[in-house]
């Protein structure tokens, strides 16, 4: 199964060439190439079978390239606005590549070892420097896949804080007892419902007091009524998920202190589902969005979105560290490996979801320590500022309706004339803005109505450049 050096010299010489002329082309290819082809293609590719015979590790990386490669969408492009998707800045693609190089395992805390578990969590503070918030609110801290990870996290250590809080019991140990855990929110993201049936909740036991459609109002008094009722019949009890950074909108709820201030008086667990709204509050412009986010008993957020780093990479934060060893701490022998003298850092293992990890910190810590926080702080002003043009421009375009003012990093509209509006009409349309290869668009349903949805998270995003060539696309789709 050995490759010769001189093969793998050559295969890493082609990556090293693809990588310079992808970073310097990237923003003038095309954000998605429409090919009606692949539907059948891809029927013949599953088909495939396994070769008994292995072949060389050059021609295989060809047909990779020319099959999958060469026509993939440039979803780290500049105008990608697609499911809120930001882009690998340069140092986070170096430190993805040496981290797959040295492939480290970082389940374990080994300090003679290895400083990598240190840096995850020093990688993990300095996201909290960057948002000018306290170290020491978020002592518990991982790096998990994504945010749809986080929230499950929040929910498994949440479910295991309101048992023991309201009933003395051990889910983690017993299950729930005969005891009904309830979610509550305002418009929680899909990640969160799933989330619920994941861990034992249930999507049916997911209530909604939002009193409006971006989750930013809540009726407070039906709140607190559910909440002291449980306390009252004393068999249901409840987590809190308060929305930072609603999909469509980028709304955020409101009221936090006041929801903080219930969940304390009636033991609920408070989280608060941040994945791109978190930084928010590193803009200086925009922090009085996310207030009181230090407040949360735990926090998701995601690296893979506004902080450019590569897929996979999302952020868990709690204030309960041992509550977390109790859910996932190993009881097998050969992991329970003491920290050797070396900082206060929890084993990873009894802090989330996954025994085996990959080193996702590194890539994050590189590009962090290379831009620094005004870098970052910069490019999300940048991408807002961007947003509010492009809202701008789409306000006074009468063929286009600005659904929703824009808040953050998100642009919300549809199009006017009849043969959009419908959700047959509005799919046709954001084909007709692929089709053009200047950018990328989501499909999505705002107030029962199909829509159309910009999130603008990429480093390279140019308002000088690339807001002319947005325009562009959405004009040529318009007359398509």
């Amino acid at each position: 199964m050995d490759i010769s050096r001189a093969d793998l010299q050559r295969a890493l010489e082609r990556i090293v060439q693809i990588a310079l002329d992808r970073n310097d082309t990237l923003p003038e290819l095309p954000v998605v190439k429409v090919n009606h082809d692949f539907v059948q293609a891809e029927s013949q590719l599953l088909n495939t079978p396994l070769p008994e015979n292995g072949q060389g590790l050059n021609d295989i990386f060809s047909t990779v390239y020319q099959t999958v490669l060469k026509d993939a969408p440039s979803a780290n492009g500049p105008r990608y606005f697609g499911l809120i998707t930001g882009g690998t800045t340069p140092a986070s693609i170096v430190g993805d590549f040496v981290a797959t190089l040295y492939d480290l395992n970082v389940s374990l805390h080994l300090p003679k070892e290895t400083v990598a578990t240190a840096i995850e969590q020093l990688t993990l503070d300095m996201v909290l420097d960057l948002c000018y918030i306290p170290r020491e609110a978020f002592p518990g801290k991982i790096l998990t896949t994504g945010a749809t990870a986080s929230n499950t996290v929040g929910l498994m250590v949440g479910r295991q804080w309101v048992a023991q809080q309201r009933w003395n019991i051990d889910i983690a140990e017993d299950g729930f007892c005969g005891k009904t855990i309830r979610l509550i929110g305002g418009r929680a993201h899909s990640s969160m419902i799933k989330a619920a049936a994941m861990v034992g909740i249930g999507r049916r036991n997911y209530i909604d007091v939002s009193l409006d459609d971006e989750g930013h109002q809540w009726d407070l008094d039906q709140l607190e009524k559910i909440l002291k009722e449980q306390q009252v019949k004393d068999v249901e009890a409840s987590i809190v998920v308060v929305g930072y950074g609603e999909i469509n909108t980028s709304c955020f709820t409101n009221d936090v202190l006041k929801i903080r201030e219930l969940c304390t008086k009636y033991d609920a667990w408070l989280h608060i589902d941040a994945a791109f709204g978190l930084f928010a509050r590193a803009i200086p412009t925009h922090a009085h969005m996310a207030p009181h986010i230090e407040s949360a008993d735990s926090l998701t957020s995601d690296g893979h979105k506004w902080l450019n780093v590569p897929y996979d990479c999302g952020l868990f934060y709690t204030k309960h560290v041992d509550v977390c060893e109790q859910v996932f701490g190993a009881k097998s022998a050969y992991l329970a490996t003491a920290n050797a003298g070396g900082a206060d850092i929890r084993q990873p293992l009894n802090m989330g979801i996954e025994n085996s990890r990959r080193f996702r910190a590194l890539p994050m810590y590189m590009s962090l320590l290379t831009y620094g926080a005004k870098g970052y702080r910069d490019m999300f002003a940048s991408n807002c500022r961007f947003t509010e043009l492009l809202g701008d421009w789409i306000n006074e375009n009468p063929e286009l309706e600005l659904l929703m003012p824009v808040q953050l990093n998100n642009v919300l509209f549809s199009a006017t004339a009849a043969k959009w509006n419908t959700q047959g009409g509005n799919d046709a349309f954001i084909d007709a803005i692929k089709e053009t290869g200047l950018l990328y668009v989501s499909k999505t349903v705002y107030k029962g109505k199909p829509a159309i949805r910009a999130a603008v998270s990429n480093w390279r995003t140019n308002i000088d450049t690339d807001l002319p060539i947005t325009i562009k696309g959405i004009e040529k789709a318009l007359q398509s």
